[in-house]
């Protein structure tokens, strides 16, 4: 798994370009949709060897490779880190949409965002339904967890957290600002107050399940970026020693709050300063190339159903590391590709459906 750390790494530096000049320049581009969704790549495939792990850890084959133990220890120190960039950017996205379309917008996105996610997310549920009935696990599975595994609340193999959480945050977001109208602060802060009320309470539903809520602020993070990053980029531009006393104070809090990481506050602080410090590097550091890029426009299908190809693979009694990770990628790539193009043209369909309704 080193390996394929090292890989990352090397796809992350090509094509990376520095802003001109280094020191008091910055890239207008950090934040545009090329520069994002290369980042997004980056960590998809952080994920995607995370997920690896979980699968393979149980093997000799696996614990015996003494190069496997680098990436296991750089994956205990990432931990949740893998996802607050999706959060991060989907918060940020979300509000700039805001920004420029209004309320127009607002009212899309019971059917826009939620809907149309949802939608997307039942159909990757049929396909570990179909991968069930082949494999036989279904006999595993008991009514009520069919039943709850469409609305991500449970699992028939597929990951479900996370679209059970970014569902929520559309929903927070939908309420907040259909309330709070020409007020985009206030509209935030609410979202962040019901995103709180959403991390108590399934701190109690889900218990020991920490993922499931533990990064979730992240995408207020990311609309609240949204809504200031125009002062910040001013005062940077003003004063660019700014930007460094700012970055060394995040690295420092964030660096201070890792190592007391086992404090549920700090390590809830990490997470809310990881995607910061993310894109503060991007400020001077372009990471942008057309395969990382393709990763992260297919964010959502590489992630959902990256489980598939890993599940066959198991059943076949592959487990060797570098075939499990290679074959799955490779599968999981194709996957994405076709199954993108299939739910491409059913939510065309619907979203001329929902327009010409809402022009009727």
């Amino acid at each position: 798994m080193t390996f394929f750390l090292f890989c990352v790494l090397m796809l992350s530096l090509y094509k990376i370009k520095t802003a001109k000049p280094v020191l008091s320049g910055y890239n207008q581009n950090y934040l545009d949709i090329n520069q994002t969704n290369s980042i997004k790549g980056v960590f998809i495939l952080l994920v995607f060897l995370s997920h690896s792990l979980n699968y393979l850890s149980a093997f000799s084959s696996y614990s015996n490779d003494i190069l496997n133990r680098a990436y296991s220890i750089f994956q205990s120190h990432l931990g949740q880190g893998v996802v607050v960039m999706f959060l991060f950017y989907s918060g940020y996205g979300v509000m700039e949409a805001i920004k420029s379309k209004g309320e127009e917008y607002v009212k899309a996105i019971p059917f826009k965002r939620i809907f149309i996610t949802w939608i997307n997310f039942l159909a990757a549920i049929f396909l570990y339904a179909l991968l069930g009935l082949i494999l036989g696990t279904y006999r595993q599975w008991s009514l009520s967890k069919i039943v709850l595994s469409f609305f991500a609340w449970d699992s028939i193999g597929n990951s479900n957290w996370y679209i059970f959480a970014i569902i929520c945050l559309y929903l927070f977001t939908f309420i907040s600002f259909s309330l709070i109208k020409n007020k985009n602060g206030l509209a935030v802060s609410i979202v962040a107050l019901l995103t709180l009320v959403y991390i108590i309470v399934l701190s109690f539903l889900k218990k020991g399940e920490a993922w499931w809520f533990d990064s979730v602020l992240c995408y207020t993070i990311g609309m609240s970026f949204s809504l200031y990053k125009s002062k910040l980029q001013k005062l940077f531009s003003k004063k660019p020693f700014s930007y460094y006393l700012t970055l060394i104070f995040i690295l420092t809090v964030f660096a201070i709050c890792h190592l007391l990481r086992t404090n549920i506050i700090c390590y809830e602080i990490q997470l809310l300063l990881m995607p910061i410090i993310v894109v503060f590097i991007t400020m001077k550091i372009s990471i942008s190339n057309n395969i990382l890029s393709f990763l992260g426009k297919h964010l959502f299908e590489i992630y959902i159903l990256m489980r598939i190809p890993m599940l066959v693979l198991l059943k076949l009694n592959i487990t060797n590391t570098y075939l499990f990770v290679v074959i799955s990628f490779a599968a999981t790539i194709a996957l994405s590709v076709i199954f993108k193009k299939m739910v491409s043209n059913v939510d065309s369909y619907l979203m001329k459906r929902f327009c010409k309704k809402m022009h009727n």
